[in-house]
């Protein structure tokens, strides 16, 4: 399986040339990414990304008994991109309360993606059973933000300082989650056949731009000015390496229910 996985992996490499031109009109494009964070198309672009990803978690889940990984799993993925949906739709408002709000939903959304990954990877890959306390970690664990944020809020935090650290603490959660999930997926799609291979390898490359994303962004709050036109290219493909292993799955799974129908 490790041939196979290296054989899709080798032939997305070979397309380095178009994706270094694609890059380079992106980024240079003034109209579709500026160099200040601002309401754009990439904007529309996200959020037709990740609610239609949702979509797709909803039509995949029809046929879960095709892939047996247990329940829990695909609540998390329907929760990863509920609440990166709600992120998203913090870019629509000039709202400062909001835009430090929308930092915990992508905190979940972290969280829930990588916990996602890591349970299909114990359950398929390590063969090992999810306990009933293990499997609800992950939500104790988004549960801290919202209640540290809060305590933050009425012990009289400035709402730009409470952007700030919610930002930074999204930043620090995508790159952990993110590296996670590269070797969950890496592991997954070298014991995967079929499709399979493919929506691993797709959720890799997602997180991989999550990383890179989520790691200028951390640069920058700490004092290196990082265009934002790069940021937002990056947290685009992630958008989009997103959809297509979502796309992937669904479609694959509607189509061995149908042969094994």
């Amino acid at each position: 399986m490790n041939e196979c996985y290296i054989k899709s992996f080798i032939y997305l490499k070979t397309n380095i040339f178009g994706w270094i031109v694609i890059v380079i009109i992106m980024v240079n494009s003034s109209y579709f990414y500026g160099f200040e964070e601002t309401l754009g198309p990439h904007v529309i672009l996200s959020n037709l990304f990740w609610w239609t990803s949702l979509v797709l978690v909803i039509a995949a889940y029809k046929n879960r008994r095709i892939w047996n990984v247990g329940e829990m799993p695909w609540a998390y993925l329907f929760m990863t991109f509920l609440f990166f949906g709600i992120r998203e739709l913090g870019h629509l408002t000039q709202s400062p309360m909001i835009g430090s709000i929308r930092y915990v939903f992508g905190i979940f959304s972290a969280i829930f993606m990588t916990s996602a990954l890591i349970f299909i990877y114990m359950k398929t890959y390590k063969r090992k059973t999810i306990s009933k306390n293990m499997s609800f970690i992950p939500l104790v664990l988004a549960l801290i933000f919202p209640i540290f944020f809060i305590y933050l809020y009425f012990s009289g935090t400035q709402t730009e300082n409470l952007k700030n650290i919610f930002s930074n603490i999204e930043n620090i959660l995508w790159i952990i989650g993110g590296s996670i999930t590269v070797y969950t997926t890496y592991m997954l799609g070298t014991k995967s056949t079929g499709g399979f291979v493919n929506v691993f390898m797709f959720f890799q490359f997602a997180a991989i731009f999550a990383i890179l994303w989520k790691f200028l962004g951390f640069i920058g709050s700490l004092g290196c000015p990082i265009p934002y036109s790069i940021r937002e290219f990056l947290e685009t493909m992630f958008g989009v390496f997103a959809i297509i292993s979502m796309y992937v799955l669904e479609r694959m799974l509607r189509n061995l229910s149908k042969y094994i129908s």
